[in-house]
């Protein structure tokens, strides 16, 4: 009875915090895609999200959304700032796996723009290697590149080919095994 009691209570909890979440995540949403964007509204939105519910898919998103904004607009500092802090939300035993492994790859495809070779091979180091996407490969093989470990950037650039359906995709590993074989 009481196991029944607490799990009802603790779906009843996560579904109100999602549902105000939600709402929170609308509003930010509106306020950044609006013709005249009032980046004060934008910004205590999305602070008001963070806090109170950071651990909800809705503050997750916003700041993916934010994070990948940053890097296109190319302030990457601010974007890494983003990605970290969206992988320690999404860590741990009620983290989401998803965008646990999102804020990963971007977080790994940042520091390899900076030449963070060590960083990029520990923080997709967490990451399943059976289900592991070719760009994980290849951003693996891109950082041992970097650090002149060309044995072991090879075979990851061979798993990239091995796990690709796109053949211009292969190429451009074919290329870049060409250009580490050199």
């Amino acid at each position: 009875f009481f196991t029944a009691i607490t799990s009802v209570s603790v779906n009843s909890y996560y579904a109100n915090q999602n549902a105000q979440a939600a709402k929170l995540y609308d509003a930010w949403f509106l306020a950044a895609s609006e013709a005249t964007i009032d980046l004060e509204k934008k910004a205590s939105t999305f602070s008001v999200l963070q806090e109170n519910f950071s651990k909800t898919g809705y503050a997750g998103l916003a700041r993916l959304i934010k994070g990948s904004q940053q890097a296109r607009e190319g302030d990457l500092e601010a974007s890494l700032k983003e990605f970290n802090e969206l992988l320690d939300a999404t860590s741990g035993l009620f983290g989401n796996e998803v965008l646990n492994a999102i804020a990963r790859i971007n977080i790994a495809r940042i520091e390899l723009s900076n030449d963070n070779f060590l960083n990029v091979l520990e923080v997709l180091e967490p990451l399943s290697s059976s289900s592991e996407h070719p760009m994980i490969y290849e951003v693996k093989a891109d950082a041992l590149a970097g650090l002149s470990k060309n044995e072991l950037a090879l075979i990851q650039y061979n798993l990239a080919i091995t796990n690709t359906q796109d053949e211009s995709q292969k190429s451009l590993l074919k290329i870049k095994i060409n250009q580490l074989s050199q």
